[in-house]
């Protein structure tokens, strides 16, 4: 708790003995010795397991030499001095196993260290712990000894009374002021010692100076109880001086503590250091030698290869052969130029050219009888082509005729496909529900009413949902789900794999009595056509998509009261601000008559009677979105946009049980959940709204908006008084409401947390502030969401440190 806090806010639980603080100190460095022992031993496994790469490395020194000679003899001596040195170059990696020893070892030594630092630890715990006893036992006989000394003061006065009766009788009134004195001293004894102690000085100077006659008596009386005081005083003193020494060996506590905190830091940060360096060093190294392990095994594979085709031959002994055959080719080449052949050949190509230009000549004469000969037929044909001419026209007017008849008749049939087309609906889908009897009968409900009742019984219900399992959810988060259906119809169901989210959504349908539509996003989805389908203009049809007809079908008169909700699963696979852009605008807008999507760009003919305008599907208030999302490398990240306008909840695992009550299926009223939420919201709007200014006046939301540069407006006022009254209606407190809205609409990271341009000391003071307006304010419970949230950004702003 910071200073600030600790000045304005007075704990009632009393404050740690002294005895009892030095053991937690002690507990607490045992345990931070104990994680950084933790931390070292990893390191030193990471790099035990990163020294194990090279054994993965058969080589055999014996083979290298073998290839050595054999390259020696063939005359590659480059290559033999570099198979030399990558030989020692294995040889030295061979040592690293001796240098994992000796870390093994240097790890063993500092956890004896350890151990011995945690014995010395363990000692003076146990010494404070018996100084705390002795303390204790010391302050309960002082404690012993004031009683005593009362008991007695109240005697003596008793006797005092009955041995000076005749005396005091002239003196009444004076007696009944001395009475009262003593009885406001008795009450000053409880609270005040030092006071007390005064009082009863002065009433036994008093009794002394009326009591002449037995002074004696009452001198010896008066030096007993100083000399109790005495005592009493020097056992205070003795007392202080012990809190003293013990407050001094707290502190050398302290210090040995910081000390060996840092000790330990600079060695880990020493050994750490060492090993990295190392660690790089020996990969460099390693992945040298692995290229050139490759380089001369692919060399290798080819001298092999060559080896072979060569039949055991040197490369002296195939070149000489290569040289051979080159002289005899060139005179085999200058024989041929000498001889008669030549001259043959010249003249076979002569022929060849004056055969070509021949048979050239041959294909011409050809061509041109052709010519002649189609001459001679057409003149033959002349007279008959007029008789068939005249044949064909009679036969084409004939088939115009009949052409003509055809092309009416099918121009009458064209006319009544079209008239039947304009009769028919282009969502064939939503206008089957419009038929369908079934969905035009209305049902009766069950009213919800008290909420919190409400919550216990919905937990239930939700528990016994599934027919195969059954799904265990803490009251908390029914209550936190309570409270965003009535802040939002889009709800973000985060958490680890095996949380149940997908679960929850579909429960919690059939535990309301309504439907759940499931629809897998894909990752390819870029705008609201791949979500509710589109329209085709050459057929006049929409091809409507199950998210559309779940939206229609929510508006029938069967499900119209009813909680239905469409369960957008992995819903981060694309981003929902493309294909659900259309739906964040309409849900932002605050009357639910203009929450509606256009459809087409013009009004359809025979559209279903629930369309609006012919063209648009309305969002109706009865019906939920609720989106999972899993972060990974498959996953885009929502932006702020689809956040501000959600509610978020992380489920955590199902560690809750509970017994679960054998209840009969019913349905729920939408109508009658809508009406209970107002009533909260009405009931505590006021608390609410005294919250939210106390909360925006607080230095928590300076901070927010001058450090982090966030603010927040109208949109989080409407959500807070939506959220928080319900929530609270349902069985929660005020304070975890404003928590959960805090974590999941300011707090979450990348806005607040997390943040690369934000240094310590702002997430510090930021976190300081807000544990002081939940003391202020005096809100119950903790604001643990948020806590852990800064928290943990704190942890990681230091260890960046």
């Amino acid at each position: 708790m910071s200073k600030r806090a600790q000045q304005k806010y007075t704990s009632p639980i009393p404050k740690q003995r002294n005895g009892s603080a030095a053991a937690s100190a002690i507990t607490t460095l045992q345990r931070s010795a104990m994680t950084t022992e933790s931390q070292i031993i990893a390191a030193a496994h990471h790099t035990a397991q990163s020294e194990k790469l090279p054994k993965d490395i058969d080589f055999d020194v014996t083979w290298l030499e073998r290839i050595s000679q054999r390259l020696q003899q063939e005359g590659d001596d480059q290559f033999v001095s570099w198979l030399q040195t990558f030989t020692l170059f294995c040889q030295k990696l061979a040592q690293r196993d001796e240098e994992t020893q000796a870390a093994a070892q240097r790890i063993q030594q500092l956890e004896l260290t350890l151990e011995e630092q945690s014995e010395k630890l363990e000692q003076d715990r146990v010494e404070h712990d018996i100084q705390a006893r002795e303390l204790a036992e010391k302050k309960a006989g002082i404690v012993s000894k004031e009683r005593e000394l009362n008991e007695r003061e109240l005697n003596a006065k008793a006797g005092f009374s009955e041995q000076n009766a005749a005396s005091l009788r002239n003196l009444t009134q004076r007696q009944q002021l001395l009475d009262q004195q003593h009885q406001e001293d008795i009450q000053q004894l409880i609270t005040q010692k030092q006071g007390l102690m005064r009082e009863i000085s002065q009433a036994i100077v008093q009794l002394t100076q009326l009591q002449i006659q037995q002074s004696d008596a009452e001198a010896q009386r008066s030096l007993s109880l100083d000399q109790r005081e005495e005592d009493i005083i020097r056992k205070e003193e003795d007392l202080k001086r012990a809190s003293r020494r013990l407050e001094r060996d707290e502190r050398s506590v302290e210090a040995e503590r910081q000390a060996l905190n840092e000790c330990l830091a600079e060695a880990m940060q020493t050994e750490r250091l060492e090993f990295e360096k190392k660690l790089d060093q020996k990969e460099r190294q390693f992945d040298k030698a692995q290229e050139r392990v490759q380089n001369l095994s692919e060399r290798l594979m080819e001298w092999e290869e060559l080896d072979q085709a060569l039949n055991g031959q040197s490369a002296s002994q195939m070149l000489n052969e290569l040289d051979k055959l080159r002289d005899e080719n060139r005179e085999l080449k200058s024989q041929f130029a000498h001889t008669n052949l030549a001259e043959l050949e010249r003249e076979n190509k002569s022929l060849a050219n004056s055969k070509s230009a021949l048979k050239n000549q041959l294909e011409n004469l050809l061509a041109e009888m052709d010519k002649l000969q189609r001459e001679v037929d057409l003149q033959r044909v002349a007279a008959t082509q007029l008789e068939t001419v005249a044949r064909e026209k009679r036969l084409l007017e004939q088939q115009k005729h009949l052409l003509g008849h055809q092309i009416d008749e099918i121009e009458a049939r064209i006319g009544k496909l079209t008239d039947a087309s304009k009769t028919q609906t282009p969502f064939p889908a939503m206008s089957q529900m419009d038929e369908k009897n079934g969905l035009n009968a209305k049902r009766d409900h069950r009213e919800v009413g008290d909420l919190k009742n409400f919550a216990s019984e919905l937990q239930q219900r939700i528990a016994q949902a599934e027919e195969s399992v059954q799904l265990f959810y803490p009251l908390e988060s029914i209550q936190l789900l309570l409270g965003g259906l009535a802040m939002s119809q889009l709800h973000l169901f985060q958490g680890i794999s095996g949380t149940g989210k997908t679960s929850l959504a579909k429960a919690f349908a059939k535990a309301m009595g309504g439907f759940c539509t499931d629809i897998s996003v894909q990752a390819g989805w870029r705008d609201r056509d791949d979500l509710l389908g589109h329209y085709n203009a050459f057929e006049r049809r929409y091809y409507e998509k199950d998210c559309l007809q779940a939206l229609y079908r929510a508006q029938t008169p069967y499900w119209q009261d009813t909680c239905n909700v469409i369960l957008l699963d992995e819903m981060n696979l694309s981003r929902p601000e493309q294909y659900f852009a259309e739906f964040l605008s309409a849900l932002e807008k605050n009357s639910h008559a203009d929450r509606k999507i256009a459809l087409t760009e013009t009004a359809l003919l025979n559209a279903p009677e629930r369309l609006v305008e012919g063209r648009h599907i309305l969002v109706p208030g009865n019906l939920w979105f609720i989106g999972t999302a899993n972060h990974d490398e498959t996953t885009n990240e929502l932006a702020d946009k689809t956040y501000d306008r959600a509610h978020v909840m992380t489920l955590p695992k199902h560690d809750t049980r509970f017994p679960v009550r054998e209840m009969e299926k019913t349905s729920y009223s939408w109508r009658s959940l809508h009406e209970a939420f107002a009533k909260a919201k009405t009931q505590h709007a006021e608390t609410v709204r005294n919250m939210l200014e106390q909360l925006s006046g607080h230095e928590f939301t300076h901070l927010l908006e001058t450090d982090f540069g966030i603010g927040w407006g109208n949109r989080f006022d409407k959500q807070a008084m939506d959220f928080i009254p319900v929530t609270m209606a349902s069985g929660a407190e005020a304070g975890r409401a404003l928590d959960h809205l805090l974590a999941t609409r300011i707090m979450r990271s990348g806005k607040v947390t997390g943040r690369y341009n934000i240094g310590l000391e702002s997430v510090t003071r930021l976190k300081e502030e807000l544990e002081f307006f939940w003391i202020q304010v005096g809100l119950q419970g903790d604001p643990v969401e948020s806590m852990a949230l800064l928290e943990a950004d704190i942890r990681r702003l230091s260890g960046a440190r």
